[in-house]
């Protein structure tokens, strides 16, 4: 069974009355407790359709506050008429790449699942589509950064294919270092003691290969759940050996621990955080300021772990 949490509104209009109630009701633990069964996109649903201005789950609030670490550099890409690369494995019914892709105009996103009928069902009943900033691959993430990672640092042009693959690039989807990679994966293996992601994701050759994949100002963000502290404190103390600095954000009343990674050796002073918060809130755009506070209040709970 597959779910999630989705606004559905009609004719696309956003009724802001409904956004502190939805976000009550909203369950954000991990993706197998998303509530929310949607009908078909404009078949018996009539005009109703998925809001994609809007976020159901705090955890998607969260990951993207967490831009805020490096809002100058995404800053400053977008000012020079270049492209933030952003990297999501684990596409889900795509509602956190359609958010973003519709706020920030100067993001490429590359989206990554393994599942083909994930795709299907997102495109489907929740109105994820792809142009020129979105695509999909459907692949292994482990594998997607680990050839990513060997053609890019070997120092090639790197070419993304629909099937996940990577190959030389002699076309103009040549590709360059990914500045952001956000990992939010269901794990199927409940004797790991993770829910999100799978353990793969949280072992040390992974966390290297994403490390040598991002670009120098690079960000790594990865949803963790699990009820057990010593996974956690397990999880953070390779996440401190890979990566400069590291922070978090716990949510309230949540499993959930969405980390986050930097590869700069320059760092944000915690005092800092609301000042790149608010820069990183004229980036994103967005059409209705109760959403775009909620993304500032989030970013005011990052905490400083290394």
């Amino acid at each position: 069974m597959v779910q999630s949490e989705a606004l559905l509104t009609r004719d696309g209009l956003f009724d802001k009355s409904v956004y502190g109630t939805e976000k009550k009701k909203a369950s954000s633990s991990s993706k197998s407790k998303r509530r929310g069964a949607l009908k078909r996109n404009n078949e018996s649903s009539g005009k109703m359709k998925v809001y994609h201005g809007y976020l159901a789950s705090s955890y998607h609030t969260a990951i993207i506050s967490g831009f805020s670490l490096i809002s100058s550099y995404l800053e400053s890409v977008a000012s020079s008429g270049n492209r933030v690369k952003a990297v999501v494995i684990g596409l889900g019914a795509g509602l956190l790449p359609m958010f973003l892709h519709g706020c920030m105009q100067s993001m490429q996103i590359e989206g990554v699942e393994l599942d083909p009928v994930m795709l299907n069902l997102a495109r489907d009943y929740f109105g994820f589509t792809e142009d020129k900033r979105m695509k999909v691959h459907i692949a292994d993430g482990i594998q997607f950064v680990r050839d990513y990672r060997n053609l890019f640092s070997a120092g090639n042009e790197v070419l993304l294919s629909s099937n996940g693959s990577c190959k030389l690039s002699d076309a103009e989807s040549r590709s360059t270092a990914i500045d952001i990679i956000i990992v939010d994966v269901d794990s199927s293996d409940s004797s790991s003691g993770l829910r999100c992601p799978a353990a793969d994701f949280v072992e040390d050759s992974f966390l290297q290969n994403v490390k040598d994949t991002l670009s120098e100002q690079g960000l790594f963000v990865i949803n963790l759940v699990s009820r057990s502290p010593a996974i956690k404190d397990a999880v953070v103390s390779r996440m401190k050996e890979v990566f400069s600095h590291l922070f978090c954000i716990q949510l309230e009343g949540e499993v959930n621990l969405v980390l986050f990674g930097l590869c700069s050796e320059s760092h944000i002073e915690e005092d800092c955080i609301p000042d790149a918060a608010l820069k990183l809130d004229k980036l994103l755009k967005s059409e209705h300021p109760e959403i775009s506070q909620s993304i500032t209040d989030a970013a005011k709970k990052l905490k400083r772990l290394k």
